[in-house]
């Protein structure tokens, strides 16, 4: 490179980062109303506002005190995201009509500046990966978002099929083909893959059980779980270090965002395994009051609260909630400011005599847990030994008695207004191990009578031959009209497969979708599950009865229709 081309650089990034750095500090101004409080938050002593200049990963690491990086980490959010309104603003007005789009998503991290609930409120049109609990996030922050994620690459058989049927029914209307080389053989036949594509999306399209669930409404079961960008920030500048060319997720850089994310997407699964849906909660959403329309929240490591956050998530209890929470709720504040008590404590009704949870590598503890259909024993890895009941009760009333190991509290039940909190003193994180192990029950049955106390019921009722609940099938229910919809997915490998009973509240007429089968009026419907592949119900309080369809028009003689056809 010439001298010359060397300063004209260095001049252009000089003068962009002016005008950043006057940006980010009228955007301060809206989040501070004096200089002094920023002063205070930051531990810092600008004499004006044109002093203040964010702080470095290794300022911030080295002060211990990371709201002046945060806060700067906030605001490149919101310039990401107004970048990209301009852009989408420019496609419309260019091409009117048009939707604008992104392709391929990234799961948000502390580099980034992925802030989907933003995002999804831009653009129209999404063809994301499914990494990251996307599924569930871009269903819940932008319902009707169109959305037709990348498939294919090395998949076929029944992990293909599973991905497909579940992106259907976590509203996704469509596939993106990467690519065609692995589709299509070289005399341009169907590989194995092209053939399971095309059979999956058949039914979909042809036989017309994508057009039946649009429009339809999915249940929730009324589970919110917060999906904390704040935290995911927070968790990552307490070890993470820059590495070159790495703005991820932040996992390779951050021990402990890597155990962050492990909980949250371990806490999903569960929720999944124990028949239960749910929707993911953001910041945004709970600062516009949606927390008000759940029964039961989750915060799964959710580290750092906002002060609007907090104080909703204390009304939420203190108005008859059920919160469940692990050990290291609210140690920080929106700017990721270390608290001097973690901030739901009272809820919680815990004291800390320390500000971190401990290593990941303390001993396992097996725990045998009282509950209302008998006890349940399983293994965890607790989380802070020092954790002390406060007003919380350990081997708490209504039989949810909590065992100890050492002198450590795993559960702690707190009564709170005219809701409750549980504190569960250990990381989901390992759930997935206990999956493949096949020690998960007696996790699940712990959720299923945490739940019964909020009277939160699963999405069915639903058993194998053995008559033992389902265990990692996915369940989900619609409505749409007087119609209701049930799909049950079982995972590739789940050990659901085989037959299972679905037992109603009461006798309904039950259709199998998939097999084109009315199965009459009924209160226990019989089906076999086949891993990778869904049973699919309708089910109606009165029969259908015959449906005949004839073409008007004078080219009705020769015109022919399709299933799926309009």
């Amino acid at each position: 490179m010439s001298l010359y081309k060397h300063f004209r650089r260095q001049l252009v990034q000089i003068k962009f980062r002016k005008i950043a750095l006057k940006k980010f500090r009228e955007w301060l101004k809206t989040r501070y109303p004096s200089l002094s409080l920023l002063n205070a938050e930051w531990e810092t002593s600008f004499a004006n506002w044109d002093d203040v200049v964010p702080l470095t990963t290794a300022e911030a690491q080295a002060k211990g005190n990371y709201a002046g990086w945060m806060d700067h980490r906030t605001f490149m959010e919101e310039v990401f995201a107004n970048a990209l309104q301009v852009a989408a603003e420019t496609v419309k007005q260019e091409d009117p009509g048009s939707r604008p789009s992104i392709s391929g998503t990234q799961v948000p991290g502390p580099s980034n500046a992925i802030n989907w609930y933003r995002i999804d409120q831009i653009v129209d049109y999404l063809q994301p990966y499914s990494d990251g609990d996307q599924d569930d996030l871009h269903r819940t922050m932008r319902p009707g978002l169109i959305l037709t994620g990348f498939t294919g690459y090395q998949d076929h058989g029944k992990v293909l099929r599973h991905q497909l049927w579940h992106r259907l029914f976590h509203g996704h209307t469509g596939a993106s083909l990467f690519w065609h080389y692995t589709a299509l053989n070289a005399d341009l036949t169907l590989t194995e893959q092209g053939r399971d594509l095309g059979e999956t999306i058949n039914e979909f399209r042809n036989e017309g059980l994508a057009l039946l669930l649009r429009g339809a409404e999915r249940e929730n079961c009324g589970i919110a779980v917060h999906y904390s960008l704040l935290s995911v920030r927070g968790q990552w500048i307490t070890d993470g270090r820059i590495a070159p060319h790495e703005v991820s997720n932040g996992n390779s850089t951050s021990p402990h965002l890597k155990r962050f994310h492990q909980n949250r997407s371990a806490w999903l699964q569960a929720l999944d395994d124990a028949g239960y849906q749910y929707d993911l909660l953001t910041t945004e959403q709970i600062d516009a009051g949606k927390l008000a329309n759940y029964r039961v929240l989750i915060l799964p490591d959710s580290i750092a609260l906002s002060d609007s956050e907090a104080d909703a998530m204390r009304k939420f209890v203190q108005n008859g909630g059920l919160l469940l929470s692990d050990v290291e709720t609210g140690l920080m504040n929106g700017h990721a400011r270390w608290q001097a008590a973690g901030r739901l404590d009272d809820v919680l009704g815990v004291q800390r005599l320390q500000v971190r949870s401990a290593s990941d590598d303390l001993p396992v503890a097996k725990l045998r847990v009282a509950l209302s259909n008998g006890p349940a024993e399983f293994e965890v890895h607790p989380a802070d030994p020092s954790l002390r009941n406060t007003t919380g009760q350990p081997g708490a009333a209504a039989g949810l008695a909590s065992g100890g190991a050492g002198g450590t509290l795993f559960l702690i039940d707190n009564r709170f207004g005219s809701g409750r909190s549980i504190t569960l003193n250990f990381w989901m994180s390992d759930y997935e191990r206990q999956r493949k192990s096949g020690a998960q029950a007696g996790r699940l049955a712990l959720l299923r009578d945490y739940f019964l106390l909020a009277g939160v019921r699963p999405v069915a009722d639903l058993r194998k031959a053995s008559g033992d609940p389902i265990s990692c099938s996915e369940v989900v229910a619609y409505r749409k009209g007087v119609a209701k919809y049930l799909a049950i997915l079982p995972e590739p490998d789940c050990a659901d497969a085989g037959m299972v009973t679905l037992n109603l509240p009461s006798p309904a007429y039950v259709y199998d979708l998939r097999a084109h089968r009315p199965m009459g009026r009924v209160a226990r419907v019989n089906g076999r599950l086949v891993p990778g592949e869904p049973l699919l119900y309708g089910i109606l309080p009165a029969p259908l009865g015959r449906l005949s369809v004839s073409l008007a028009g004078p080219s009705k003689a020769s015109a022919q229709v399709k299933a799926g056809d309009t």
